[in-house]
């Protein structure tokens, strides 16, 4: 594959986690969404929270803006592995955006009500958006029908375990009708039809983040990997059981991607609930075991991978005690993981300058007047009181 990039874009160190150009605008809030193409693994697409789309052709050395104004925050970002240069980009209150150039430029797709989508999910000839009003459907791309099924669900992950028709599709929220333990819903029919899967997953009681591998070598049976409140869990009976991750912290699982054509090999990102218990994990044996590739901050929010044998990684990261974003590049070749640079430490905050009062000095105290007519108030207050009381007795 022929990279063509700025020239100030140079291969990054393997197995070393370097931090990428900063964002012409501040970031005070998580990044959730980015994106990388299919095609070319330098184009990078980055969703803010302010709600903007911004676009990298080298790896992140630069940015440009590509899309702004696009409701409360840019929550997702999504190319279609079927179409080239088809990108939907799911908002917080604008519902769905639609880019068929690679996220060069946008426009706002119908239904267009006040709606969050926060997860894609791609067949052949079908797509699916999910949010906090439902699930949707597209045969085209442009025009979104709701699907009345899940229409009381709010949804965050959705994945695609079969890709031709009919598809099959796996969908999972955080809000539930309140009869189920989970809402972890499968349809084999391209989303007319779904059905609650029972199978247990712990105590999970949402699901945060939902992928399908590529086909086995030998077999028809995609291998699914949720990422849930108190762990990740690995099917590959398309769903009928479930199996917990071994060797991983229980906390929640909000990121999961897989290497291009090798079923064995994920990686599952969690931002700890803003704790340090968050990080990222990878496994090259279908989840027997994993190494930790440590972060520089364990919190990630946003996690993305190129289409390679030896991926690079696109990472966010949010650090709670001072709400510093940090985006990072990560190629991973299996060896230690190592830092380019440290990190800046945490501003602390300055804590207001003491007023000293000395000898005379008093009166420079800009509190002084205050107290001044505070003492007034109470000496005409005792003056009219004193007379009050005079007055009724000479009554």
């Amino acid at each position: 594959m022929a990279l063509i990039a700025s020239p100030a874009w140079a291969a990054p160190a393997d197995n070393t986690w370097t931090q990428l150009t900063s964002l012409p605008e501040k970031l005070d809030a998580p990044v959730l969404a980015i994106a990388v193409s299919p095609s070319n693994p330098l184009q990078v697409l980055l969703g803010t929270g302010s709600g903007s789309v911004y676009r990298s052709g080298d790896a992140g050395v630069t940015w440009t803006l590509t899309g702004h104004a696009m409701g409360r925050g840019v929550v997702s970002l999504a190319f279609s592995p079927f179409k080239a240069g088809l990108v939907f980009a799911g908002t917080r209150g604008q519902g769905i955006w639609r880019s068929t150039d690679s996220g060069a430029t946008w426009a706002r797709q119908q239904p267009s009500g006040p709606m969050t989508i926060r997860s894609f999910a791609f067949a052949k000839s079908q797509s699916l958006a999910g949010g906090d009003s439902g699930l949707f459907t597209s045969r085209d791309g442009i025009a979104w029908a709701p699907i009345p099924a899940l229409k009381d669900l709010s949804l965050v992950a959705l994945a695609a375990p079969a890709v031709n028709d009919p598809a099959r599709f796996l969908a999972g929220g955080d809000a539930s009708r309140g009869v189920e333990a989970l809402p972890l819903y499968q349809s084999q029919d391209g989303g007319s039809t779904w059905t609650l899967l029972k199978a247990g997953l712990g105590s999970s009681s949402m699901v945060a983040a939902a992928a399908a591998g590529p086909l086995p070598a030998k077999g028809d049976v995609r291998p699914l990997v949720v990422g849930t409140n108190v762990g990740a869990y690995l099917s590959v009976d398309n769903g009928a059981t479930w199996t917990q991750a071994a060797g991983l912290p229980a906390v929640d699982y909000n990121a999961v991607g897989f290497v291009s054509n090798h079923p064995e090999r994920f990686y599952l990102a969690s931002d700890g609930g803003g704790s340090v218990s968050g990080g990222l994990w990878s496994t090259a044996d279908a989840g027997q075991t994993f190494r930790t590739l440590q972060p520089p901050v364990p919190s990630v929010t946003a996690l993305a991978l190129s289409a390679e044998d030896t991926p690079t990684l696109y990472v966010a990261t949010f650090r709670p005690i001072d709400h510093a974003v940090h985006l990072w590049t990560y190629r991973d070749a299996g060896g230690p993981p190592a830092v380019s640079a440290a990190l800046p430490a945490p501003a602390r905050s300055v804590a207001p300058k003491a007023v000293r009062v000395t000898g005379s000095g008093w009166l420079s105290d800009p509190a002084v007047p205050y107290v001044a007519l505070s003492v007034l108030a109470l000496a005409v207050l005792f003056l009219a009181v004193v007379f009050y009381l005079r007055s009724g007795k000479e009554r």
